[in-house]
């Protein structure tokens, strides 16, 4: 990172933290959404490759630069979230509102008394999706990359740390696990037989264990994706859902649901993902700000 971005960096933090001072939080997101895309030093580092992805699959350049401006309104949202998340008071999420649509969804696969598998994406308010799915009475656990070897770690490691021990203050009994290939399979198990609610994105090509990374269509590409969870999950009859989370402006979250597997069914591991895809596929062509995925369309 160079020293022009870093500084970039630490005034978004600064701009973050005044916000969350002195204006009320749904004020604060909607403030951040317009200001903060000015001094996030990884937005405008993207956008090319962003837009090239949304060209490819969509050819409509005003839908791009619509979609490329939602995009920078939830990176921006989201850091907002990040000076909350940064700090040890959890209170401030009493104060978003949220709408579920699919809830039963889990009801009707929770009378198993096992675990559930939730299938999502890399959308930008990711700590606050796994947060707010606790809002369903049932406890959350996270399955997190532990980059804590890597240089952003080293630079921003402690409040990384905050971050990951304030969501887990929220996940009503869950946590926060930080896996490496070979030690994926025990916590993730034990958290299915106490019953958790199991959040796993299932979208990224940059995954970190090849032995379970597989090729899968998408739009008009392909996608690169970890399937390490779904064979466990597969394996053990584990019910699956897709989940995604939306801001819809100040305090205001909609959360879709959507059915993958009840467990009980026989599904392999081809057909989830499959699943799991199409409502990907749906969710962004519907909203294509939504998903931070379009850089990684060839």
């Amino acid at each position: 990172m160079s020293w022009l971005a870093v500084l970039r960096f630490k005034l978004m933090l600064a701009w973050t933290s005044l916000m969350r001072i002195i204006l009320p939080y749904p004020m604060g997101n909607s403030l951040s959404a317009l200001t903060i895309p000015f001094l996030h030093p990884g937005i405008i580092k993207h956008k090319a490759v962003f837009m090239h992805g949304l060209d490819k699959v969509f050819g409509d350049k005003d839908l791009a630069v619509r979609a490329w401006k939602r995009h920078a309104a939830l990176v921006s949202v989201t850091r907002f979230q990040g000076s909350f998340y940064s700090r040890e008071d959890t209170s401030w999420i009493k104060q978003c509102q949220l709408e579920i649509k699919g809830a039963e969804y889990i009801q009707e696969f929770q009378g198993a008394e096992k675990g559930l598998l939730v299938m999502t994406y890399h959308h930008h308010l990711n700590m606050l999706f796994c947060n707010l799915l606790a809002r369903l009475n049932l406890p959350v656990t996270t399955i997190a990359m532990d980059d804590r070897d890597n240089s952003r770690f080293q630079k921003f490691g402690s409040r990384i740390n905050r971050i990951y021990r304030h969501a887990q203050k929220l996940s009503n009994g869950g946590e926060v696990i930080l896996v490496k290939p070979q030690r994926l399979a025990r916590p993730i198990l034990r958290a299915f037989e106490q019953g958790h609610l199991v959040v796993t994105a299932n979208d990224f090509p940059g995954v970190f264990d090849d032995k379970n990374r597989k090729e899968f269509k998408f739009l008009n590409s392909t996608l690169s994706c970890p399937t390490g969870t779904i064979k466990l999950a597969v394996k053990k009859n584990i019910p699956i859902v897709a989940a995604y989370l939306n801001w819809l402006g100040g305090s205001r979250f909609e959360m879709e649901i959507k059915p993958v597997s009840d467990g009980i069914e026989a599904i392999d591991v081809n057909e989830a993902m499959t699943r799991y895809l199409a409502v990907l596929e749906t969710a962004i062509q519907n909203q294509p700000g939504l998903w931070e995925g379009w850089k990684w369309i060839k």
